[in-house]
């Protein structure tokens, strides 16, 4: 598994502070740096390029089709892009056989991209009405059986893209909930989770977040941003269980999507409780409870994440901590009285929270370490 760019920036600083402290010696540390440099995994020029120069391609057989050449008969440029299609895997076959692997996913995005190109093509040759988000779906799944059968991330990113394109556009035609979504959502995300491919992890859960956010206002009896905040607190909690309650033989795929999906569960949260009180107008005393509680639950994810070196959940409860109180004094501008009330008030919470931390860590020294991330 590939380690990213954060961590060995701060292991090459620490295994020179061990150097330099006597702990390991000149040879150790180039060992170890040489150990996980061949492990980065970060894209290289060449793999930009070939990932650029595939995408062209797929949107290259698109825009074929959609010129409807008239030189060719419809049969010759089915006929083209399937042999353009299987052509793609058959060198994505040989250049992963070869280990150039890519090169063998930029074929197998080649091979996708003309896949949704032939299908398009055949729309056309058959003048298909019936469904349009249909076509696109059926793209998605392609692109996810190829991603799967070549054990390719790029292509699977593409179908996780094309699922939400989907779901978008069926969202537009009907206005209501997509839920057959969350059936494509699952299938590509478990792929990701079977590489173990850091990136398609995270644009899963970007995925979903939207999807989710979308939902507070696609239900039928209007909004229900708490909806959201429930959802997102319910995987960050579920997240959170899971990566200390795994079985050994889960412990790394489960180790590796956790973190991420407990991440963008707390952004969810956040967004969810911000919604709730700032997307309507509600009364001042139902305002002030929200967002004491909001402030409370900041606070705990701050503690939670200083004991367990979250540095990215940390983060993110210093935004929501300073969205909050920019969004309520905006709120809350035209009446200063209720302002400076709501502030002191606030202010005297969190100091009180602050005590009550000292004691705590006066009986677990493991939560003062914690936060010298």
């Amino acid at each position: 598994m590939s380690l990213p760019w954060s961590y060995t920036s701060r292991l090459g600083r620490d295994v020179d502070r061990w150097r330099d402290a006597g702990y390991i010696d000149a040879d150790s540390r180039s060992k170890i740096l040489a150990d996980v440099a061949s492990r980065r995994g970060l894209i290289s020029l060449p793999a930009a390029l070939a990932i650029l120069g595939a995408t062209l391609i797929c949107f290259s057989a698109m825009t074929f089709v959609a010129a409807n050449w008239q030189a060719m008969s419809k049969l010759a440029k089915l006929l083209l892009l399937l042999l353009g299609m299987w052509s793609a895997f058959g060198a994505a076959a040989v250049l992963f056989s070869r280990r150039l692997p890519v090169f063998g996913h930029a074929a197998v995005l080649v091979g996708t991209g003309v896949f949704g190109a032939g299908i398009m093509l055949i729309a056309q040759i058959y003048h298909m009405e019936g469904n349009p988000p249909d076509a696109v779906l059926m793209w998605g799944v392609g692109a996810l059986l190829s991603g799967a059968a070549f054990g390719s991330g790029p292509a699977l990113a593409l179908s996780m893209i094309l699922m939400g394109l989907w779901s978008v556009w069926e969202m537009s035609l009907t206005s209501g909930v997509h839920w057959p979504f969350l059936v494509g959502w699952s299938a590509v995300a478990a792929c990701f989770l079977w590489l173990r491919w850091r990136p398609g992890l995270h644009l899963s859960a970007l995925t979903l977040s939207g999807w989710i956010i979308a939902l507070g206002e696609k239900l039928p009896q209007g909004p229900h941003f708490w909806l959201i905040a429930l959802i997102g607190f319910g995987i960050a909690a579920a997240a959170i269980l899971a990566n200390r309650q795994a079985p050994e033989a889960f412990e790394g795929r489960v180790g590796a999507v956790a973190p991420t999906a407990a991440n963008y569960g707390l952004s969810l949260g956040f967004i969810g409780l911000m919604l709730l009180q700032f997307a309507r107008n509600i009364p001042l005393g139902r305002l002030s409870i929200l967002a004491i509680a909001t402030l409370i639950i900041v606070i705990a994810v701050i503690a939670w994440a200083m004991h367990t070196h979250n540095q990215p959940a940390l983060w993110i409860s210093y935004a929501a901590f300073s969205a909050e109180i920019l969004a309520l004094y905006f709120k809350t501008l035209g009446t200063l009285i209720d302002t400076s009330l709501f502030f002191g008030l606030a202010g005297l919470l969190v100091i009180a929270l602050s005590t009550v931390a000292v004691r705590l860590m006066k009986h677990n020294p493991t939560l003062s370490e914690g936060g010298r991330s």
